[in-house]
Formats: structure tokens, sequence, C-alpha cells
């Protein structure tokens, strides 16, 4: 784990909140940073959370927002600074807490920033003098604490402002904090669209984007993810490292089963074979099974995350015992089940991100369209602004709504000018590609 570097971003699906409770749950078993990392040389360490949206000692989304309307940037980072000396003080008791006013309101009103933020920025001395001896304590111990924050993006909900907001004025206050402590650092897991969005309005972007680090999975990656989660199950573990097709797995205490770093094309081939045979179609559309599945997984940017791949096996496994399993020999799927699930899984990643992004309710306006397709097309189809009148800040201008998309990868502009929509959220939406394959029933 980096030390240098204070953000994690990621889409939605790519993991940034499970690695943040794997931190969590590392510190609260008391056991090393390189259990998890091999070769972390970060012992004695300890992860202290600092906000989460289900963390019951942070304020709410609610109280903060209220905040935001009440106060300037200046009361935002006071507020993340007030609360992050706060938590400190509790999680690490051998450094004897700050004094003052400050500290007493927070105890007594933690959930109620605007109780005590005004505290936090009149002892804002004092406080930072507290840092400093926690900081040299920490040097002189060899030790390490790393802050953690993650629900971001649930924070002014109503107002993508206010969002950006929080987001950019932590991110501020961590940079001068990096600067001036050798031994605290933050991990912020951030959405990559809030992520540029605070970089839009900082005077640090190239600090902050330097000192940041995308999750990306390859495919080999992904699979090894599948692999984990299948031989979480002492049955499904059992028919993993058996003939035919065997995928060798190792223990490591207390994570569990791990297949081969890095696993080859070969060894993907060799699972998706087992899981559900190594080819799909016939004739000229036959294709390898791994291959497939990455490519109708994939954004525009040809990006796929862990969710939509399990998503993919799970809603094929219900399939398969709704319907009857059709898969030979000892395979758990079968192609049609896999196919079935694509449709399934593209309705599930459509929805979480109209969850996070209005605008993507405009590609209802794009049903029934067949594919490839002309900018023009998309861009005055697109001037129908979402359902239900909800505003999603585009208003009319279909060439704006056009390009926010395909900087989302929800389209993708092709090198010869034609536009295409991946099948991760061609089915959602009912878009029809020429040519293609019947869309599963």
């Amino acid at each position: 784990m980096h030390t240098s570097k204070l953000v994690i971003r990621g889409e939605r699906g790519a993991g940034k909140t499970t690695l943040f409770q794997l931190l969590g749950a590392l510190d609260a078993q008391k056991l090393p940073l390189s259990v998890m990392f091999p070769g972390a040389s970060l012992t004695p360490g300890r992860v202290v959370e600092g906000f989460s949206e289900r963390g019951k000692g942070h304020p709410s989304a609610a109280a903060l927002d209220q905040l935001a309307e009440a106060g300037d940037d200046g009361a935002l980072r006071a507020m993340w600074f007030g609360h992050l000396v706060g938590v400190l003080s509790e999680s690490i008791p051998a450094v004897t807490a700050p004094g003052g006013d400050f500290i007493q309101r927070w105890r007594a009103q933690r959930a109620e920033p605007l109780a005590w933020v005004g505290a936090a920025q009149a002892e804002l001395g004092p406080l930072t003098t507290w840092l400093d001896r926690l900081d040299d304590q920490l040097s002189q111990t060899n030790a390490w604490v790393f802050v953690t924050y993650d629900h971001l993006d649930k924070l002014g909900f109503k107002s993508p402002l206010t969002r950006r907001r929080f987001a950019s004025t932590l991110m501020a206050m961590w940079l001068s904090l990096a600067s001036r402590y050798e031994r605290l650092r933050c991990k912020v897991f951030l959405r990559e669209d809030l992520f540029q969005s605070a970089l839009r309005g900082s005077a640090d972007a190239s600090k902050l984007q330097s000192r940041s680090v995308t999750l990306l999975w390859s495919p080999a990656d992904l699979y090894r993810a599948l692999i984990r989660h299948i031989s979480a199950a002492e049955g499904l573990r059992g028919w993993l490292i058996d003939e035919p097709k065997a995928i060798p797995l190792t223990e490591r205490p207390p994570l569990g089963w791990f297949p081969p770093d890095p696993l080859p094309e070969d060894g993907q081939r060799q699972l998706v074979g087992k899981l559900a045979g190594e080819v799909m179609g016939e004739g000229v559309t036959k294709g390898f099974t791994h291959s497939w599945m990455m490519n109708h997984l994939q954004d525009g940017f040809g990006r796929v995350v862990p969710r939509s791949l399990f998503n993919l096996v799970r809603f094929a496994a219900e399939i398969a015992v709704k319907e009857g399993p059709k898969a030979r020999y000892a395979r758990l799927l079968s192609p049609d089940e896999l196919r079935a699930a694509l449709v399934k899984t593209s309705l599930a990643r459509v929805n979480e991100l109209q969850e996070e992004h209005t605008l993507v309710q405009r590609l209802e306006s794009l049903r029934g369209m067949t594919l490839l397709g002309e900018r023009s097309d998309f861009t005055q189809a697109l001037r129908a602004p979402p359902a239900r009148g909800l505003d999603d800040g585009f208003g009319d201008d279909g060439a704006a709504a056009f390009d926010e998309l395909v900087r989302l990868g929800v389209l993708k502009l092709r090198s010869d000018g034609r536009v295409d929509v991946p099948d991760l959220y061609r089915y959602g939406f009912g878009i029809k590609r020429k040519g293609g394959v019947a869309r599963p029933r």
C-alpha cells in the first residue's frame, strides 16, 4: 500500500468500498497490513475510519448538507479537520486528547457539526499542535496511521455542487497535512466522476492527480476475484481443484484460498471452460467464452468492474436453478444461461448508473434504435430531458449530453465517427445492433 497515494478512484462496482471495509477489518482484528499487501513494511500500523455513511460515530449526510448550506468552504474544511482530530483522539488514547472547548463539544454532539465547527475554527492552532505531537510519537515508534474515507458520493445527494465541495475540501486538507506530517496519511475512496469534478474546482489539480491511483481490473484480475468468491464455498472449492481443468489453489490464512498470481490466459480459459464451456456460438460466430464475457461486460473505455462479472455469473446461476440446468458434464452453467444473464446484468448496471447520473436516463430516447449510429442522430435524440421532469443540468443541449455520456463510458465514439453503445448498457435500454444475436428470452 503506497503511502504517497491519498485518493483511490474507481467506478461504481470497482471494489472501493470492499477495500475500505477490508482495511477496517484488518485493523479490528489487529492484523498487519502485510497480510493483505505482501511486502508492505508498514507495521505497526493503524487504520482509523475518518468517515463513512454507515459509521455511527460520524455526522449524518443530512447534518453535513445543513452545514454546507450554512457555511462556506472554510467551514467544511474546518469540519473535516475537527472531526479528524476527534476520531484520532479516540482511536489512539496513548496520546493525551487535546484540551479546549472544541473536543468537549465534539464528544457531546459529534453528529451535529453545526454545534462544534465554530470551535474547531477558533482552536485551529492548538488542534494543529496536537496533531504535530501525534505525528512525532508515531515517528518515534516507527508507526503509521491511515485515515480512511468512503461514501462521499452520498453527501449532497440533491446537489452535485455540495458533493463536490465536500470532496474538494477534504482532499485539499489532506494535501496540506501530507506535506506537514510524515506518519499520518489518508486513503479517500472516491468515485471517478466525483474526483474529476473536484479537480475542476481545485487549485492543486496536478498534485491531486499525481497523489491518486485508479482501481482498474485486468481480465486476469477479474477472473482471480471470481475464483476467490467461488472458493469461499467448500463444495465449490472441491469442484475447482478437481480434474478435469483443475484450478490450483493456495491457502493464505486468515484470508482464505487464492489462485495463481498472475493467472495466465490459459488459466482464464481453463476456469471459464470448467464453468460454462470453452466456446460460445457456432460456426463463424464461435468464440472463446472467457473473451466473450469480458467483451460484453466492458464500458466504452474497455473497463470491466468486478460487480458486473459477479452479477453475470450470479444471474446465470439463478436462471439455471429456476429453469433447470442446461450445462453438460461437470460444468455449472451453459452458454444460453450466460446470454440470458447478460440482459439482467445490463439492467442492473443501468439501474446503478441512473442512481448516480440522472443524465443516463436520456438513453430511453434511444430505445429501439439500431446500431451503429451517426453522432447527429444521437445528439438530436438526447435533446429530450429525462422522464418524470428530472433535471440533469443539460436542458435541451443534446451535444453536451452526448459528450458527457461518452466521458462516462456509456457511449463510445468510434474512430470512423460512428457511435456505439456497449452491450453492458445496450440491453438495459432496448437498443438493437444490426446483424447481432437476437436478444435472449
